[in-house]
């Protein structure tokens, strides 16, 4: 197999070359639930590291060919099973109105549907919060998929009871919101869909989970700071010093830094809001920074970890957010650190701004919150300067 040639091998934290390879789901039950397999190559020489890297990879591979999941039919061929079976059916019931005989799509089925009408009106990223959606329902099931008939409620409070483990609030409303719009879909089209939307009407403690991240003290954001790697403190740097959300920094790419009105900004072109596409100024403590990973960057993106991770969701913060949390238990411990996280920066640059005196809109500019409740700074209002939200964000200090 062909990959490029120091593909799969880090060094984390050591002088010595590690292969590591992103576990697929359907092959962690064999590594011990874990997201990742790593191995030390034992040699500092990356010519010796490649060579015990192809032999490693070459023996995953082979495994995952196996295991991998056969592609389910193509949109094609699942229009032609389709036709031939409504076929069959008109042959067997002469005389029926088949005008409303199509019978309702299966959950993979709808949710191909539902991309194909929405397509030209609503983001990729947007689109594929709904393929996560169902694949995350259906792995926990260890099925492909299934007719919505087969869905219960019972069903749905089990994966919810098991996902909780693992997933926040949000997540999962997140996830059972896309999965009730496929089921909302059907009953508006289809004559033998479910009359209820199991995946509606289940009480998350969502505002508990955005009310839970508390900030770190400043002798507590040294510690951390001081025991992240490179690329996760230029990271952190950038959210203590922009308040942008982690998924928003590491997509960050070359194309995404601007100068607007003689100012150099970060621009995000989308994210968890509508609200969240904007252009931060880059404080001026950051300046050398992005200069570097801007010369530095990998193949267009800001930060190596971003540019190799591809999810369905199109996040590429996995493996930051992995590494903020054990540099922060590895700094301060697990006891009492549970809601103080990478988002906590965010919050930290928010109120720092607050406490600076800068009006309330003009943080929402800053940070993508909705701004504003009254139509005439929702719809008329063309907001601040550049210069003037950079002002404010030269406000926000740290002591690292």
């Amino acid at each position: 197999m062909k990959y490029k040639p120091n593909a799969y091998l880090v060094k984390e934290n050591s002088t010595v070359y590690s292969v590591k390879v992103t576990i697929p789901p359907y092959m962690r039950s064999l590594f011990g639930n874990r997201t990742a397999f790593m191995r030390t190559t034992g040699t500092a020489d990356i010519r010796e590291a490649r060579i015990i890297r192809d032999k490693v990879m070459h023996e995953f591979f082979a495994i995952r060919d196996r295991l991998k999941p056969k592609p389910q039919r193509n949109s094609v061929d699942r229009v032609l099973v389709e036709l031939r079976s409504i076929n069959q059916h008109v042959s067997q019931n002469d005389g029926i109105d088949f005008a409303t005989a199509r019978v309702c799509p299966s959950l993979v089925q709808l949710r191909d549907e539902f991309i194909v009408q929405h397509s030209d009106r609503r983001k990729l990223s947007t689109l594929s919060k709904y393929i996560k959606a169902v694949e995350v329902f259906t792995a926990h099931f260890r099925r492909k998929d299934f007719q919505l008939q087969e869905i219960n409620r019972t069903m749905v409070t089990d994966w919810l009871d098991s996902a909780k483990q693992e997933k926040t609030s949000q997540t999962l409303a997140n996830y059972l919101g896309c999965l009730s719009q496929l089921v909302a879909l059907a009953q508006n089209r289809y004559h033998d869909a479910p009359k209820e939307n199991v995946f509606a009407g289940h009480k998350l403690d969502v505002r508990h989970d955005r009310e839970s991240y508390e900030p770190f003290s400043g002798d507590e954001l040294a510690k951390v700071y001081a025991v992240l790697d490179e690329e996760m403190k230029a990271v952190a740097m950038v959210g203590m010093y922009s308040g942008m959300r982690l998924n928003e920094i590491c997509s960050l790419q070359i194309s995404n830094i601007k100068t607007v009105e003689g100012v150099w900004c970060f621009e995000v072109t989308e994210g968890k809001t509508r609200n969240a596409a904007r252009l931060v100024p880059i404080h001026s403590r950051l300046t050398t920074l992005v200069k570097d990973l801007i010369q530095n960057n990998h193949n267009g993106f800001l930060f190596y970890h971003a540019s190799i991770t591809e999810r369905a969701d199109g996040k590429r913060s996995t493996w930051h957010t992995q590494r903020f949390t054990r540099a922060k238990r590895k700094a301060l411990g697990e006891k009492g650190t549970e809601r103080k996280v990478f988002h906590s920066l965010r919050g930290m640059f928010i109120s720092q701004l607050d406490r600076g005196g800068v009006p309330e809109d003009r943080i929402a500019l800053i940070v993508g919150h909705e701004r504003g409740k009254t139509e005439s700074f929702r719809t008329y209002s063309q907001g601040a300067s550049m210069k003037e939200l950079a002002d404010y964000v030269d406000i926000v200090s740290h002591s690292i």
